[in-house]
C-alpha cells in the first residue's frame, strides 16, 4: 500500500472516530479539539503558506494583497475588542465588507493577470458590497464563510480535489464517509451521553451565534443546547478539519520547516493551550486574531482547490 492510499485510510478512521464521539459529547469535544488542535493548526498551516508564497505567485499583487488582508484584521480585531471585550457594540458592516474583499480579491489575485482590471473588479465588488449591505444574508453568508464554510465545505472540496486528482478509489471513499457522517448527525436521533454542564456551557457562549444561524437555516426548532444534530456537525466538522491536517503531514509536508522556526511553533502552540486551560475566555481572546489570520490567508488555495476540482472534472468528461 502506497503512502496516498494510507492516508486516506487513516483519514477514514478519524472521520469515524470524529464522528462517534461527536454523537457521544458534542460540546465537550468542539471546546476540547478549539482549544488543543486549533493553535496547532493554525500555527503550522499559516508557516506552511507563507513557505508557498500564499498560493499568490506574482511578488507585487502578492504584497498589496497581504496589506489588505492586514487592514482587515485592524478592523476585524477593533470590532471583537469593541463588542466582545469592552461591551461597546459597534456596526459590523466594514468588518463584514473587509472579509469579502479579502475573499474577493484572493481569487483576483490568482485569475486576473493585469493590475488595471484587477482594481476595476475590486472597486465594483466593493460598490456592490454597499449596496447589499443592508441585505440580512450579507452578514450571514460572511459569518458562515469564515466559520462552518471553512471546515465543512472547503475540507469536503480538499477530499474531492484529491480524489479526481489521483483517481484514487481510497479518496472517494473517504469522501463518502464524510458524506455518512455529516448524514448521520440529522438522520440519528440520540441525546449525548455527556451532559452539557453550566459550566461547558458559559464556554461554549462565544460560539452559541452560530448554532443559533445554522437552527434557523435547517429549520429546525429549539435552542442551541437542545439541537444535537447542529452542534455534532459543528463538533465533527472543526474536529476532523484539524485532523485532515495532522493526518496528512506526510503528503503536505508543513511539518519541512527550520528548527528554530518549528521550535518557536511549539512553544506559541503549549502558551496557547495554556492559556486555555487557565481561562478559555483569556484563550479565545488571545487567539482570536491567530484563528480568522489563518481563514483569511487560506482564501487563495480555497479559490485554487475549486479551480483544480472544475479542471478535474473537465478532464474526465473528455476522457
Amino acid at each position: 500500500m502506497n503512502n496516498s492510499h494510507a492516508v486516506e485510510r487513516v483519514n477514514c478512521a478519524l472521520m469515524v472516530a470524529a464522528c462517534a464521539a461527536a454523537f457521544v459529547a458534542p460540546f465537550h469535544l468542539f471546546l476540547a479539539a478549539y482549544a488543543i488542535l486549533g493553535p496547532l493548526h493554525y500555527l503550522t498551516q499559516i508557516s506552511w503558506m507563507h513557505d508557498r508564497q500564499y498560493f499568490a505567485p506574482r511578488p507585487a499583487a502578492r504584497r498589496w494583497w497581504l496589506v489588505l488582508v492586514g487592514a482587515a484584521m485592524a478592523v476585524l480585531l477593533y470590532g471583537y475588542v469593541s463588542n466582545d471585550l469592552l461591551q461597546k457594540p459597534v456596526k459590523p458592516t466594514l468588518e463584514i465588507a473587509m472579509v469579502y474583499l479579502v475573499f474577493a480579491t484572493a481569487a483576483f489575485l490568482l485569475f486576473v493577470r493585469h493590475a488595471v482590471n484587477a482594481v476595476a473588479l475590486t472597486v465594483a465588488v466593493a460598490a456592490g458590497l454597499a449596496l447589499f449591505s443592508n441585505a440580512r444574508a450579507y452578514a450571514l453568508l460572511a459569518y458562515f464563510i469564515v466559520t462552518i464554510v471553512h471546515v465543512l465545505v472547503f475540507t469536503a472540496a480538499f477530499v474531492l480535489y484529491g480524489a479526481l486528482k489521483r483517481r484514487s478509489g481510497d479518496a472517494l471513499l473517504s469522501l463518502g464517509v464524510f458524506a455518512a457522517c455529516v448524514a448521520s448527525f440529522f438522520l440519528v436521533s440520540a441525546q449525548p451521553l455527556l451532559a452539557t454542564s453550566p459550566r461547558v456551557r458559559e464556554m461554549y457562549d462565544f460560539f452559541a451565534p452560530l448554532n443559533e444561524q445554522l437552527i434557523a437555516l435547517f429549520g429546525i426548532g429549539s435552542g442551541v443546547y437542545e439541537a444535537t444534530a447542529v452542534m455534532r456537525l459543528i463538533a465533527f466538522a472543526y474536529t476532523y478539519h484539524y485532523l485532515n491536517w495532522f493526518s496528512k503531514t506526510s503528503v503536505i509536508g508543513w511539518h519541512r520547516v527550520p528548527k528554530p522556526r518549528a521550535a518557536a511553533i511549539l512553544v506559541a502552540w503549549t502558551a496557547a493551550v495554556g492559556l486555555y486551560a487557565v481561562d478559555y475566555t483569556i484563550g479565545l481572546s488571545v487567539l482570536y486574531v491567530l484563528s480568522v489570520l489563518h481563514v483569511l490567508l487560506e482564501f487563495p488555495l480555497n479559490h485554487q482547490t475549486f479551480a483544480g476540482i472544475g479542471s478535474e472534472l473537465r478532464a474526465l468528461v473528455r476522457t
